[in-house]
């Protein structure tokens, strides 16, 4: 039982507890109201919607162009391309005889017996002594190596001389980013998809713009047509986000939002890798110049008149009608804010 005096201030603050020496407890904060909480406010402004509008000014800058508007710009760029090339079916493969030429497997079986027998003929005979087997007086014994990989008369293999040339390995490479037929969805739709799920930088779009204009009209290795384009932008997007990103998506990811199997992606990864030939440097100016190039609605290389889409011929016997077009404006620098 409390005083009367306690009582009384228990009822004028009910809010209020009391503690055994008669000391109120600290005043305790009023009950939350989620309907009036503001939230906290975040330290850095948020991020404002991507509209993807193409800035017009007189010199585009890279480091404020949003990556939707880089998007459009590569999707542009690559269905030009497809309208330019057509339908290309893929390189056939190389058909090769079914059989080979039975004199030369022949051939081949007795060299393999004939040195055999000489090796283990050359591993069994003893070793001679004589005056350079005593070190100090002391008999040293030889042990003979016993391996046909150490022996002498073991053949020098030059690793590619027997390869095919180069254009044949392009060929095949290139087989792999075909379809059967169009994919019936739209690119920008499928560019705003991969955007979508998994967003991407502007450095991504424009880079892999610059890769697929170098192997279709500078290296002229593969035809960008509508049933190849699809799996081309997949690839160049996943080999351009790892060569300028830190971090990327998982493989599963990317590989369930662009539509293909795990398998799939890595295969086209790779493929992409080689056809580049593993360039994927990119700095600020390139991706300017294609920006700038994509933006004007100009075209980075010009096409002559003559020019067929085909499977690039050898290294050494190619040519290049194409000229690389720099622009007259220089980069612009940017300013520190």
């Amino acid at each position: 039982m409390g005083t009367p005096e306690r009582s009384a201030q228990a009822h004028a603050s009910p809010t209020r507890s009391w503690s055994r020496d008669g000391t109120p407890y600290p005043e305790q904060p009023p009950p939350p109201r989620p309907s009036r909480d503001t939230g906290i406010k975040p330290s850095i402004p948020s991020p404002t919607n991507d509209d993807g509008v193409i800035p017009d000014d007189a010199e585009i800058d890279i480091f404020t162009l949003t990556p939707v508007a880089a998007l459009k710009m590569l999707c542009s760029s690559v269905e030009g391309l497809v309208r330019i090339t057509g339908d290309v079916p893929p390189t056939p493969p190389i058909s090769y005889p079914a059989t080979q030429n039975l004199k030369t497997i022949q051939a081949e079986k007795e060299e393999v017996v004939r040195k055999l027998a000489d090796w283990q003929g050359r591993a069994q005979t003893p070793p001679s002594r004589s005056a350079s087997d005593e070190i100090d007086g002391v008999p040293f014994k030889k042990t003979p190596i016993g391996s046909p990989e150490a022996a002498a008369y073991e053949p020098l293999h030059v690793i590619g001389a027997n390869a095919e040339p180069i254009n044949v390995q392009h060929g095949a490479i290139a087989r792999k980013f075909y379809s059967k037929k169009p994919p019936p969805i739209p690119l920008e739709e499928y560019l705003l998809r991969l955007h979508k799920y998994c967003p991407m930088s502007t450095a991504v779009y424009l880079a892999t713009s610059l890769y697929i204009h170098k192997l279709a009209v500078i290296e002229n290795i593969i035809p960008v047509t509508g049933r190849n384009v699809h799996r081309l932008l997949l690839a160049g997007l996943r080999v351009a986000m790892k060569a300028l990103e830190d971090l990327s998506y998982p493989h599963r990811r990317f590989a369930k939002v662009g539509g293909v199997s795990e398998p799939e992606l890595g295969r086209l990864e790779v493929s992409f890798c080689f056809l580049t030939n593993f360039e994927l440097r990119v700095d600020k100016e390139m991706l300017w110049r294609q920006a700038t190039a994509m933006r004007d609605g100009e075209s980075l290389y010009e096409v002559p008149e003559t020019y067929e889409p085909r499977v690039a011929p050898l290294r050494e016997e190619r040519k290049t009608p194409i000229r690389y077009i720099v622009p007259s404006r220089p980069m612009p620098v940017p300013t520190s804010s």
